[in-house]
């Protein structure tokens, strides 16, 4: 966060500009001499914006490049333009559209039969298609509530979260382990990629929140969300809906911090699940330009750039 700070010396008016941040039991503190007298509110924020965006984009940090950074708050800045010029009816179209495509992206990749315009019948106009699955509605149905939930949560990210996620989008779906671990090994089929054991589930996840807690001040905000989602999978706490939950969390950690949400899609999950294999194995090389290539995609196609 970045402060403006009017300090009177000599009789003059000098505008300064701080910013501090807690690391590592450590205070960083940064400051920018912005010049004497009196300064518009608008002005202020907007080099408060340029001396944020600057301290962002000369950190080093541990996965992304100078380039990726730069590439990320660019599509940030675009996207943010871009929505404050909608009208509030325009905004909640696009929204609508936008939180339908993630739930039927999500499920798909995780093999939902369900279409593109049967979810939306689904969720938007309250119409069962023909010859799907009851669990296919219920997932869509559950999904767009889970999404529509983290909109108005105001809450930090907690072992409840995770919870009660995982209790909405499989509600009538998997009752019995719904808003539970799984208390059995699980495996993925066709793949060799080993789990936790079920006891280790609950301290995992503990460890897990620890590990954000500590961290969410030295990571780059896109980093945090990725890794979080990734070691969750990696994880694996749930009987099912351990992606659904992932990729929701990532959403929800991007848009804490001002940062568009990503909608990956169902013909990238290939490209996807390779880049979460490797994640599994703390090989991060593929998912964050994987993420930060299908963040672009998503706004060029609502035309947000």
């Amino acid at each position: 966060m970045v402060y403006h700070e009017v300090r009177k010396v000599s009789g003059k008016e000098q505008n300064y500009l701080l910013w501090n941040r807690r690391e590592n039991r450590k205070w960083i503190k940064k400051s920018r001499f912005i010049g004497f007298g009196k300064f518009s509110q608008q002005k202020i924020n907007e080099l408060k914006k340029e001396f944020e965006n600057e301290i962002i984009i000369n950190k080093k940090y541990l996965f992304l490049s100078l380039e990726e950074v730069t590439t990320l708050e660019t599509l940030k800045e675009k996207y943010f333009r871009k929505i404050k010029t909608m009208h509030e009816e325009e905004y909640l179209q696009f929204e609508q559209s936008f939180f339908t495509e993630l739930t039927y992206n999500s499920n798909a990749i995780e093999g939902s039969s369900l279409s593109l315009e049967e979810t939306d019948f689904v969720i938007n106009k309250n119409i069962v298609p023909e010859g799907k699955s009851l669990r296919e509605i219920y997932e869509a149905q559950n999904h767009v509530e889970a999404l529509r939930f983290l909109k108005e949560y105001q809450g930090d990210l907690n072992e409840k979260l995770i919870l009660i996620l995982h209790s909405i989008i499989t509600k009538n779906v998997l009752d019995r382990f719904s808003g539970a671990y799984r208390k059995t090994q699980v495996r993925i089929f066709g793949s060799n990629v080993a789990f936790p054991p079920a006891d280790k589930v609950p301290q995992l996840i503990k460890n897990l929140i620890y590990w954000y807690k500590k961290n969410k001040n030295k990571y780059h905000p896109f980093e945090l969300a990725v890794l979080f989602s990734m070691k969750l999978v990696t994880i694996h706490p749930f009987v099912d809906g351990n992606g659904r939950v992932s990729r929701l969390l990532m959403n929800f950690l991007l848009t804490k911090r001002k940062y568009p949400q990503i909608n990956i899609y169902y013909k990238q999950r290939k490209e996807y699940i390779s880049a979460v294999r490797k994640a599994n194995d703390e090989n991060y090389s593929s998912v964050f330009p994987f993420l930060i290539k299908t963040l672009r995609e998503n706004l060029e196609e609502y035309n947000l750039l």
